[in-house]
């Protein structure tokens, strides 16, 4: 069983207002982000500081438990009250995910702890995939000073890192890693082909 855990707690300070709730293609960007899950995982998951504003919805609702912690705290959370093992992660801000790099994340979990992306190099946290296993040491991460870093803990755990060049393969113009931080942001989603 996989659970699907869409990251809603951001401030959107750079867009204005709650962006997760603005409308692309007829959908919000919020739905865009559950959607793009429900082929992959067993019950879909937002997690969010705020639940108000996702009441109405057809998910799990989860509040961040050690609220404004940023996306860790978010993944801490979603780990804490998935009714399964594994969580898939995406921000409620990247409104799609190419089905191939979806199921190649999901491929790569055996005898790891998470499954996570590079992008240029670094880290890409919030489209990727966590076991269980991690909550120890993303607590020890949260109680640290200055801890609020997702890839802080990385080192703690058993991690598979999907290379750029692999992913690129099944999602050549990293349209699951688009993300929406500002209104000219949003406006740019109409040249893009969707997932």
């Amino acid at each position: 069983m996989i659970t699907g855990a869409v990251l809603a707690g951001g401030k959107s300070i750079r867009f204005g207002t709650n962006k997760v709730l603005h409308s692309y293609g007829g959908k919000r960007l919020l739905d865009w982000a559950t959607d793009s899950l429900r082929p992959f995982c067993d019950r879909i998951m937002v997690v969010a500081n705020n639940l108000a504003p996702y009441m109405e919805m057809r998910v799990m609702l989860a509040m961040d438990v050690i609220p404004h912690q940023g996306p860790l705290g978010g993944i801490y959370t979603a780990l804490l009250f998935s009714p399964a093992e594994w969580v898939l992660v995406k921000a409620a801000d990247m409104p799609f995910l190419v089905p191939q790099l979806a199921s190649l994340i999901l491929e790569e979990k055996e005898g790891f702890d998470a499954v996570v992306p590079k992008l240029n190099d670094n880290f890409n946290p919030l489209v990727a995939l966590y076991h269980r296993r991690c909550l120890p040491a993303i607590a020890r991460r949260l109680s640290a000073p200055n801890g609020r870093r997702v890839v802080g803990f990385y080192r703690e755990i058993r991690l598979k890192t999907i290379a750029e060049e692999t992913w690129r393969k099944v999602d050549p113009a990293a349209l699951s890693f688009k993300n929406v931080n500002t209104p000219s942001d949003l406006a740019e989603l109409d040249g893009l082909e969707r997932s």
